[in-house]
């Protein structure tokens, strides 16, 4: 329990799925917390004091004494890290890391797409008409792959019969699908069973967004308005391969934890067209890569194969044993994961943005997601960055933002002396060798790099 001399606060609007994470996570672990309502169609998300809170100007922020924390993924993992009782995640790695992966698809595949800043978007830009269709693809698609994930695994919840990390993110995100973005239950059994066991589970039920101090004019069935390299180096201990492009951020993450680990690795190059394969879909459903095998296990998702990797091969640790600098991690990697990387990838850029907009609404587009996340990056980091992000010590943090500040740089033309203490950081990972063996040039399947 927190203590009474300091009382937990969480900035929460009843309807935000982020949000409704944390609640959950913190009735599990049995914490009371004063809540604070943050009413996102009142804009007041972007008041000075709000944002002084989060720079990005999103809900949740949680405070608990001095430490002021915003991002669900981040929060949670301060919880746990902090607050052992209901332990959100399993001492198995293998499950540890399937927790992750299911976490990550439905944090930076499913919800940023169908956020409400992002569907006012698709109002203003292609038609009201086109929101509802476009969340029922963004969640159809999800869902495939997450029934496909969890198939082997699940028990009365997620992944066996207890309460992890899995759970506190489907939990929001089925929510919403079945309630407010009209997808049949029957077409994903496992997502519609799960569904009903976390309705009857009084910890979730708390959490419901109904159930909140701040709802308003609650309807159960409302109509969405907002909305082959080989590296020649073979090893008996560690037999990886990594499916992965030259041109993807996101598998740009993983070499540099695999190169600052000393691991030695298969590099699978993937096409455009070989993710549709039947052979490539088996390792990942959603056809996204990074996807690691190692032996017989499989794993797609950046932050769950680092979390991964982290847990399995412990030289080279990614992260700090300090809590609230754990903490911060999680909040600069999911920044860049959720709130950035998505909106400004080539397949929504060239899908969507090109398709319904135009293609002279590409380059402005990413610019202004960057932008923006850049500069709630510069505030988070200024009290905090030493050599690399969070200290003089290469952590998590720096894994996502190295890949993050190259393609901004050099793909997406954002100047480097808007943004001080990024430029410096992104200076500082060109002089290392595990991050320049990362680069994108420098993969095997690379073309028209010079």
């Amino acid at each position: 329990m927190a203590s009474d001399n300091k009382k937990l606060k969480l900035y929460s609007y009843w309807r935000s799925s982020c949000s409704f994470r944390v609640r959950i996570a913190l009735n599990l672990k049995g914490l009371k917390y004063d809540y604070i309502p943050v009413n996102l169609l009142k804009g007041e998300q972007s008041h000075p004091e709000f944002l002084k809170l989060n720079p990005v100007g999103f809900v949740p922020v949680l405070v608990d004494g001095d430490l002021v924390l915003a991002d669900s993924l981040a929060i949670i993992m301060y919880l746990d890290d902090k607050y052992p009782q209901h332990p959100l995640l399993p001492s198995d790695i293998h499950k540890r890391a399937i927790n992750f992966q299911a976490t990550h698809i439905v944090s930076s595949s499913i919800q940023p797409l169908q956020n409400i800043s992002f569907l006012n978007y698709i109002g203003e830009k292609v038609g009201p008409d086109e929101k509802l269709p476009w969340v029922q693809s963004v969640l159809r698609k999800g869902f495939t792959a997450l029934e496909k994930l969890l198939k082997d695994h699940t028990g009365r919840y997620a992944m066996g019969d207890e309460i992890l990390l899995a759970d506190v993110f489907l939990a929001p995100q089925l929510h919403a699908a079945f309630t407010r973005f009209n997808i049949p239950m029957n077409e994903f059994p496992i997502m519609s069973r799960l569904h009903e066991t976390y309705n009857a589970t009084p910890a979730f039920q708390e959490a419901l967004p109904q159930n909140q101090p701040d709802a308003v004019h609650y309807v159960q069935k409302e109509k969405v308005v907002l909305l082959h390299l080989h590296l020649n180096m073979e090893s008996e201990a560690v037999n990886l391969k990594l499916y992965s492009h030259w041109m993807s951020s996101c598998s740009f993450r993983v070499p540099i934890a695999l190169n600052l680990k000393g691991l030695k690795y298969h590099y699978v190059a993937v096409t455009a067209s070989s993710k549709s394969d039947p052979e490539f879909l088996k390792l990942n459903p959603l056809a996204l890569i990074p996807v690691l095998v190692d032996g017989n296990f499989v794993l797609a998702e950046s932050l769950a194969i680092i979390m991964y990797l982290d847990d399995k091969y412990p030289q080279y640790p990614l992260l700090p044993h300090d809590i609230p600098k754990r903490a911060l991690n999680f909040q600069v990697a999911h920044i860049v994961a959720s709130s950035i990387q998505p909106f400004q990838n080539m397949g929504f850029l060239n899908n969507f943005i090109e398709k319904k907009v135009g293609p002279h609404e590409k380059l402005p587009w990413a610019q202004s997601v960057i932008r923006k996340g850049f500069t709630a990056l510069e505030k988070l980091l200024k009290d905090q960055a030493g050599r690399y992000a969070t200290g003089d010590e290469i952590f998590l943090a720096d894994l996502f933002l190295a890949p993050q500040l190259y393609s901004a740089y050099k793909r997406f033309n954002i100047s480097m002396n808007e943004f001080p203490i990024l430029s410096r950081l992104h200076e500082a990972y060109n002089g290392i060798s595990a991050f320049q063996e990362a680069f994108p040039e420098k993969q095997p399947d690379a073309v028209n790099s010079d």
